[in-house]
């Protein structure tokens, strides 16, 4: 009996000195290799031990939807808004408030508490002044169907996400009670494609602009400041009339996780000002979490103030999406 106790008090003694491991959670990311690599490090400081499975959105989307009977990942990190509510809607996440949540502006977080959003990426209107010439750059997206504008934009492929997201912006503004587009957004998307250059590759868009051609373009907020640099043009983005897409990235448990523990707490710990504001600093995104953007570097939080928000309903929009872009393939582009 007393060998006994003195085994189990070393036991105890041991346990406390070198605790359990933590499972290691496994994530689905689309973040590129380098920001990837930075959130796994960073996590690993932090005492969070994951995995990243880095693939494109729409792959990392037919996977997790092809196991959601057999889920092999904890937590999907950093998938857009489409994406997000289309899986949620497949019942593929558990309910779950971060700690930082409750801060997050309107529009940010689900109101089904699955996916919370962290980063916003505006989709934007801009135009290069040294080519635009004679022409009043347009005020609203609805403007570039005016014949002024016919053959100074470019529209890029559908299977492209920027091009979807600006696409439904825009049709998500013709609306009727049923959530479905009226003929009025029909009629509008013919003459929007009528009047653009419409190319199917980046290298087909970025030559439309070097030949000086286009000169309103139509993309996210940092692609839109890269190919500026790309170009030596600079360029004035459009604080437009009616507002401006917004994709955010999203993060959420996956339903049927075995370490729902450890994925809550790196949740808590990934969405948390200190976390988000380095992240800013080290790359340019900009926080949706008003206490990391106010942590972020100045230049960030200027970005933050170009725009004003377009508001919609993704939950509403995204089951929608694939039929109307499909539409556009076959009647329209």
């Amino acid at each position: 009996m007393k060998l006994f106790g003195i085994l189990t008090a070393a036991t105890i003694a041991v346990a406390s000195i070198f605790p359990a491991s933590a499972a290691t959670l496994t994530v689905y990311s689309p973040q590129g290799d380098q920001r990837a690599i930075w959130i796994k490090e960073r996590a690993k400081a932090a005492g969070h031990d994951i995995t990243i499975l880095n693939a494109g959105g729409g792959e990392l989307f037919d996977r997790l939807m092809a196991e959601k009977n057999n889920p092999q990942a904890d937590v999907v990190l950093g998938m857009v808004d489409t994406s997000m509510a289309l899986m949620k809607k497949a019942a593929l996440f558990q309910a779950y408030s971060p700690v930082w949540a409750t801060e997050l502006p309107a529009g940010y977080n689900d109101v089904d508490g699955m996916v919370h959003k962290f980063w916003q990426t505006p989709i934007v209107l801009g135009y290069y002044p040294d080519t635009l010439g004679e022409l009043t750059p347009p005020k609203s997206w609805l403007d570039l169907t005016k014949d002024q504008y016919k053959g100074k934009y470019v529209i890029g492929s559908t299977a492209a996400q920027t091009t979807r997201i600006y696409l439904a912006g825009m049709l998500a503004r013709f609306l009727d009670e049923n959530g479905d587009v009226t003929p009025a957004g029909w009629d509008f998307m013919t003459k929007l494609y009528n009047n653009a250059i419409v190319v199917n590759d980046g290298d087909a868009l970025l030559q439309a602009y070097k030949s000086k051609e286009a000169t309103i373009t139509l993309n996210w907020l940092g692609g839109a400041l890269k190919q500026s640099q790309d170009l030596g043009l600079p360029i004035k983005i459009i604080d437009t009339e009616g507002g401006t897409p917004f994709i955010s990235e999203g993060v959420a448990i996956v339903a049927g996780t075995k370490h729902l523990v450890e994925a809550k707490a790196f949740i808590d710990w990934f969405g948390s000002k200190e976390v988000m504001a380095a992240y800013a600093e080290k790359f340019g995104q900009v926080p949706a979490l008003p206490a990391a953007l106010a942590r972020s570097p100045a230049k960030v939080q200027e970005l933050a103030k170009i725009v004003k928000p377009q508001p919609i309903n993704w939950d509403a929009i995204a089951p929608k999406l694939d039929a109307w872009l499909q539409r556009i393939e076959l009647d329209i582009r």
